[in-house]
């Protein structure tokens, strides 16, 4: 056995970040996918980003373990080949505009046609109906569109501040994950296929009201704090680098102070409920623990908070994150050597499975095309393959 989802079939005709991470989390678990791409250059994520031999390190992290076969889906015969496809597999994925592959003749009817308990999954970026639903989108427009960008704009920002990596992507792709999971278990239990729709949008706005909205959620609460349950976060200072420190509970409050040598005995301050109540008090005391931090080695500083019990993680440069120690316990990095990539260092799924261990295999994102033949004969298509090609069909 090699993984929970070992023996489901997928068929992923995404492109870009969102479809292609999705089913590339199912194929990290086990599921074997087949990747389809349109000539002459592919899914575009091959050339964003860092790259070595002719491959992006973001492609191989949403790919990786996946079968490339190129098909051009603007002849009738590679539509009818993607059907031929469609019909063996469990799992369908794209993200085309809405309405694109039923003008294509690949959308949900045809294929259901074929395959009644395929489980379509259908991933936009604003929906199947709505003034934007026909929008090009990238993953910085849904930010936008969504509330993230305002939700980490500060007061004395003078523009927009947008997150630093691809978050509406992979939310989506991580709701899209789940969600085709609970579709198979559904139809595991007898209620057949189904088609999902899911826009990056609805998953990022969902993602974000979770602690980041709590204004728009309580209607009628209390709105004189930040909506965002997270908006007071920021780095302690310390002499070596910068501490982030969440101070939650009494006890994590006054083992913080306590870490500095402050005294945090005030009464206003004893609870939670105090503290909220004294907010100026309560500010007093973290200016005390600031200055004292700012004098403290950042050894210092983390010996005094782990005898405190006080929660807290050392700002990491990325570059460092591999080689923490507590990473290394958790063996999550892997390295290998990728045919032409070179050699790669690669966190492996992050889920370990004590029932459906998922091995690693030293996983590589294809070559454009590089399965096409096989993929081609095992549909039955074999003895046509020299005409496709010759046409332009496959590559």
């Amino acid at each position: 056995m090699s993984g929970p989802m070992d023996g489901v079939k997928i068929l992923d005709l995404s492109v870009a970040l969102t479809g292609p991470l999705a089913t590339g989390m199912l194929a990290d678990q086990g599921a074997t996918v087949i990747k389809v791409e349109r000539p002459p250059f592919g899914d575009q994520v091959r050339f964003v980003g860092t790259s070595a031999g002719g491959m992006t390190a973001m492609f191989q992290m949403a790919n990786r373990g996946k079968r490339s076969i190129v098909i051009d889906l603007t002849d009738p015969r590679g539509v009818e080949l993607v059907l031929d496809l469609a019909a063996e597999v469990d799992v369908l994925v794209h993200n085309y505009r809405p309405g694109a592959t039923d003008r294509m003749g690949i959308g949900y009817e045809a294929v259901a046609a074929r395959n009644p308990d395929v489980v379509y999954a259908s991933l936009s970026g604003f929906g199947p109906q709505g003034p934007y639903s026909d929008r090009r989108v990238y993953d910085s427009v849904v930010q936008a569109q969504a509330g993230l960008v305002a939700s980490q704009t500060g007061r004395n920002d003078e523009k927009p501040v947008f997150i630093r990596q691809l978050m509406a992507d992979k939310v989506t792709a991580y709701t899209a994950c789940q969600a085709i999971t609970a579709a198979l278990f559904a139809r595991a239990q007898g209620r057949g296929g189904q088609h999902l729709e899911l826009s990056m949008l609805d998953a990022t706005i969902a993602f974000l009201f979770v602690d980041g909205a709590g204004h728009e959620v309580a209607l009628d609460g209390d709105h004189r704090g930040p909506t965002s349950a997270a908006a007071v976060v920021t780095a302690l200072a310390v002499d070596g680098g910068h501490i982030a420190v969440t101070p939650v509970t009494d006890d994590e409050f006054h083992g913080l102070a306590a870490a500095f040598g402050i005294d945090s005995s005030d009464p206003r301050l004893a609870t939670m409920t105090d503290r909220f109540s004294n907010l100026e008090a309560m500010h007093d005391v973290m200016v005390q623990i600031r200055d004292a931090a700012a004098a403290t080695t950042l050894a210092d500083a983390k010996a005094a908070m782990d005898a405190h019990d006080t929660p807290y993680g050392v700002v990491l440069p990325v570059a460092e994150v591999p080689d923490d120690p507590q990473v290394v316990a958790s063996d999550l990095f892997r390295e290998h050597e990728h045919p032409t990539m070179g050699r790669l260092r690669e966190p492996r799924h992050p889920t370990v499975f004590a029932g459906t261990p998922v091995p690693w295999t030293d996983a590589d994102c294809p070559s454009l095309g590089q399965h096409t033949d096989a993929v081609v004969a095992e549909a039955g298509w074999g003895d046509r393959l020299d005409e496709l090609r010759a046409d332009g069909v496959v590559g």
